[in-house]
């Protein structure tokens, strides 16, 4: 399989800048306990002191087992609901890539094979636009990494192999990982899936991991 040309901003959900997935109205309504209603402004700060670089979930409708690099309209639906508004406090870097799609995962869930979500071109887009966006767009900035699902588990493994140990660990910010397994040894914060990357502890810490798993009460 090909690699992804991300020296071409169509391959790009998001980037500073041009208005693309994340130059979305995020105006809204802001509803108080005696229901009073208030409107709230929101814009993007082009200025931000760091970057976010974000991964999202397993969403493409795409019939393959691998989504194309077309979004459509659920990638940019998940990027307006979940990744838009950090464009507020940091300059946002989401790339498309060709992740497993629903009907891919269906057929893994069913015993049909496949690699795992961390393993394939999925894994290989992504870091590939990782390390694109560290050598022509980072410049030095601290980074914040954030991603759900599908996503984490590719991050999880990029965290691992790309950043974790190396000089570049000096510029995370922080790494929100949610929805997949980040393991750490019971009472210590590294030594599962990172070697030297801990998990945060306070909101004022950084270089760290934020990970957490939602389910119903009934799971």
């Amino acid at each position: 399989t090909a690699p992804v040309d991300y020296s071409d901003g169509a391959s790009w959900l998001c980037r500073p800048g041009p208005k693309d997935a994340c130059g979305v109205d995020l105006a809204t309504s802001v509803v108080r306990a005696d229901g009073t209603m208030s409107s709230e402004a929101w814009s993007a700060d082009p200025s931000a002191p760091i970057d976010c670089f974000y991964v999202y979930p397993t969403v493409s409708t795409d019939t393959t087992t691998l989504s194309d690099m077309t979004p459509n309209d659920a990638e940019l639906r998940v990027v307006h609901q979940q990744f838009a508004r950090f464009g507020s406090v940091c300059r946002p870097y989401a790339p498309s890539y060709r992740q497993v799609t629903l009907a891919g995962l269906r057929t893994r869930l069913t015993g049909g094979g496949g690699s795992s979500l961390d393993r394939g071109p999925q894994y290989d887009d992504v870091r590939d636009a990782f390390r694109y966006y560290l050598e022509h767009d980072n410049g030095g900035r601290g980074f914040v990494l954030v991603s759900h699902s599908q996503g984490s588990f590719i991050l999880t493994a990029l965290v691992a192999e790309e950043i974790d140990g190396r000089p570049v660990q000096d510029r995370l910010v922080s790494a929100i990982l949610l929805g997949a397994t980040v393991t750490a040894p019971p009472g210590r914060d590294v030594g599962g899936a990172f070697r030297s990357i801990p998990l945060c502890r306070s909101t004022g810490q950084h270089g760290c991991v934020i990970a957490y798993s939602a389910f119903r009460s009934t799971a």
